[in-house]
């Protein structure tokens, strides 16, 4: 199919608060030709966000941290609702994304930063959440971070994990880690970055 069009029908917004819901309705051109019959369907407002993966090529170390979110209390309890991930946060109005990364690499994990690596952007959960991600690397010292960060103001809670290269991949490869944006980025760093194939 060489044009692919959508015929935006309605959107409103159903909620609008830290988050926001809007509901669209649509048709959309069909591969075979024609179009899609009327869909409607709410859409998650997320807004854009930065994700960065610190690494220590000198000490061979991944700089991910753990907190705990909210999002899993939908599913899981307990111990299951401390994440494992990068340094994260949304893009606040007109700030750019390299100012965001800045700033959060500041607050969460208590270091100045001004060199960032793009890798990618991409949505995390297309089939109903707006929200897109822009991935970034950077290199730090890992022995010069602290063990906790994180800005009280925004109950933030915030444990820094100085993983070996080694332990890290072998977590990867086994599965365990369940965040999207930290399996995105290591395997950007194991696979591309260090040109490590298993």
């Amino acid at each position: 199919m060489e044009n692919k069009s959508i015929e935006l029908n309605t959107r409103r917004t159903a909620y609008e608060g830290f988050f926001r819901i809007d509901i669209f309705r649509y048709r959309h051109s069909l591969y075979q030709g024609g179009m899609s019959p009327l869909i409607e369907r709410e859409v998650f407002g997320r807004g854009q966000a930065v994700v960065v993966l610190l690494y220590d090529l000198l000490n061979e170390t991944v700089v991910l941290i753990e907190q705990c979110r909210a999002g899993p209390l939908a599913w899981q309890t307990n111990q299951q609702a401390w994440l494992v991930e990068p340094v994260a946060g949304m893009i606040d109005g007109d700030e750019t994304p390299l100012a965001a990364c800045q700033r959060e690499v500041e607050e969460e994990a208590g270091i100045r930063l001004t060199e960032f690596e793009p890798i990618c952007q991409f949505y995390p959960t297309p089939g109903g959440c707006s929200e897109i991600l822009h991935l970034y690397a950077a290199q730090v010292d890992s022995l010069a971070l602290g063990d906790y960060a994180g800005l009280t103001d925004e109950v933030e809670d915030i444990r820094i994990l100085k993983i070996p290269f080694a332990q890290a991949k072998q977590r990867l490869l086994a599965g365990e880690f369940n965040v999207a944006s930290t399996i995105i980025a290591l395997q950007w760093l194991f696979f591309q970055r260090l040109g490590k194939v298993c």
